[in-house]
C-alpha cells in the first residue's frame, strides 16, 4: 500500500474520525442485560460476529459496491445498497448502519473532491438507497484509494476495535484483555476478507440468531448506553 493510502487508512479508521462507530456495541450491552459473560465468552461472540456477519455481510457488500465504484457504476452502488438493506434482521443495526454511513459520506463530501461519493450522498439524499455503513466505505476507500482489500482488513479491525471498546466500557472486560483478543482476532482476519472478496453478491448473508435476537432485545433495555 501506498503511504498516502495507508495514512488515509489511518485517518478512516480512527475513533478521531467522526463515524458513530463509538455509539454501537453491536448487541453487547443486551447480552450482558441478560446473562453472564465471562472474557472467554466475549471473544467468542466477536470471533461470531466477524466470522458469521461482518465477513458474509458486511464486507461481501463493500467488495462489490468497491468494484462497482472503481467501474463509475453508482447506479450498482445504490442497488447493492438496497440488497443489503434488506439483508438486515435488526431494525437497530440497519439505524446505526445508516447513521454512521452517512456521517462518513457527509463528512468526506466536506473535505475531499470526490465525485463519485457526491453522486452517491445525492442520490441517498433523494431516496435512491439508505446509504450503509460498508457501501460508504467502498466510496471513501476508493476514493481515498486505499486497495479492496486493506479495506477489508480495515473494516474488520475497526468492527473489533469498537465491539471491544464497548466491553471495556460496559465494564466486562480490562484494556489488557481487549489487547489480547484483539491480537487473537487478528489472526482470522485474512481467512475472513479472502473469503468474502471471493463471494458472489447474490451469496451475501449471514446466520447469527442469538446475536440477532439481542441486539432486537437491546431496543426494549430499560437503561442503554449505546445506540445498539
Amino acid at each position: 500500500m501506498e503511504e498516502k493510502s495507508f495514512l488515509a487508512a489511518l485517518q478512516l479508521a480512527d475513533s478521531f474520525f467522526p463515524s458513530g462507530t463509538v455509539t454501537l456495541s453491536h448487541g453487547l450491552e443486551a447480552y450482558l442485560a441478560n446473562e453472564e459473560l465471562s472474557v472467554s465468552d466475549i471473544s467468542d461472540i466477536l470471533k461470531t460476529h466477524l466470522e458469521v456477519k461482518v465477513g458474509p455481510l458486511d464486507l461481501v457488500a463493500y467488495s462489490h459496491a468497491y468494484d462497482a465504484v472503481e467501474h463509475g457504476d453508482i447506479p450498482e452502488v445504490h442497488e447493492i445498497d438496497r440488497f443489503f438493506h434488506v439483508s438486515l434482521v435488526s431494525e437497530e443495526i440497519r439505524r446505526g448502519s445508516i447513521r454512521s454511513g452517512r456521517a462518513t459520506l457527509e463528512t468526506l463530501s466536506q473535505v475531499t473532491a470526490a465525485p463519485h461519493l457526491r453522486r452517491f450522498l445525492r442520490g441517498v439524499r433523494s431516496g435512491l438507497s439508505n446509504g450503509h455503513a460498508p457501501v460508504c466505505s467502498a466510496l471513501a476507500h476508493a476514493n481515498w484509494d486505499i486497495p479492496k482489500r486493506a479495506g477489508g482488513l480495515l473494516m474488520l479491525h475497526t468492527f473489533a476495535v469498537g465491539y471491544l471498546g464497548a466491553a471495556i466500557r460496559l465494564g466486562s472486560i480490562g484494556h489488557t484483555d481487549a489487547q489480547r483478543m484483539l491480537w487473537k482476532a487478528r489472526q482470522r482476519f485474512v481467512p475472513v476478507v479472502d473469503l468474502a472478496l471471493e463471494t458472489p453478491l447474490a451469496d451475501m448473508g449471514s446466520f447469527a440468531p442469538v446475536a440477532d435476537i439481542r441486539t432486537m432485545q437491546h431496543a426494549h433495555l430499560e437503561v442503554r448506553l449505546f445506540s445498539t
